[in-house]
């Protein structure tokens, strides 16, 4: 199982190493605790089926010509391995429960371990996703409805002003391909325990190019903080209800940026 290079290092004697410790029975029993507390509770426990979201399908308005009646809207996915799911059925992502509750044709093109600096486990940066989504993108009618870029804390340890720069030139190749395609820029996602002051900084300079660039700025927060039964047992990745907890947190925020009728989905 791959590790995210920035955040494998940092956690190793996180809570991960303390679970060891603890008899199964306890486990399994706090897991079920937990669980009917947050059923009982309501909100982010209504997990089930990645169908249509209560919202409903919806379109996004980014001055992308529309697609030919019967084809659905085209969003693009660039990012790491919380992104592409790692650990899971690549179907259980955020990114692919999102696309199949708003009926949206993803591209999903995250890579384990890569960040906008920091090389994934293929050798390539975030710079090799957005040559692919550019080369793959022909003529305004092939043209993407939505791109995400996800800040990542695989870039954690490395230059600030580095991550920018190379944000910078990713943003800016993404506006002059895709000038009619909404661009938007989405902060890193940690995980259930405290997040490292760093990853601010590494937030801090994807959204300042993003916002050069006319993109927009998702800050998602958290959504998994606390949460370590929604997180597998590497401690790095969520799990597929954490995944959808992930989908329902940035659909709240796109449909709230562009307007949507309904910002209440749960996946």
């Amino acid at each position: 199982m791959q590790v995210e290079r920035g955040q494998g290092a940092s956690r190793s004697t996180g809570r991960a190493g303390i679970r060891r410790l603890v008899p199964l029975g306890l486990l399994v029993a706090g897991a079920m605790l937990l669980a009917g507390c947050s059923a009982a509770a309501g909100g982010a426990a209504q997990f089930g089926a990645a169908g249509p979201a209560p919202g409903g399908p919806w379109v996004i308005d980014s001055g992308a010509e529309a697609p030919p009646a019967g084809q659905r809207q085209k969003i693009v996915t660039i990012g790491d391995s919380i992104m592409s799911g790692n650990g899971l059925d690549t179907e259980e992502a955020w990114p692919a429960v999102l696309a199949r509750a708003d009926d949206w044709q993803l591209t999903n093109l995250s890579e384990d371990g890569s960040g906008f600096v920091q090389p994934g486990d293929d050798g390539r940066t975030f710079s090799e996703q957005v040559a692919q989504v550019i080369d793959d993108g022909h003529g305004d009618a092939d043209a993407p409805a939505l791109i995400i870029v996800s800040a990542s804390s695989n870039d954690l340890g490395l230059d600030p002003g580095k991550v920018e720069h190379a944000a910078k030139k990713a943003f800016l190749a993404l506006h002059r391909a895709f000038p009619d395609t909404a661009l938007v820029g989405l902060s890193a996602i940690w995980g259930d325990q405290d997040t490292p002051p760093e990853l601010g900084g590494i937030n801090d300079a994807v959204r300042s190019a993003a916002e050069a660039e006319g993109a927009r700025w998702i800050d998602l927060g958290e959504p998994l903080a606390g949460r370590f039964d929604l997180m597998q047992f590497d401690d790095t990745h969520p799990t597929a209800a954490g995944q959808r907890v992930l989908a329902t947190a940035v659909d709240e925020r796109l449909r709230s940026m562009f307007d949507a009728a309904d910002s209440s989905a749960v996946f």
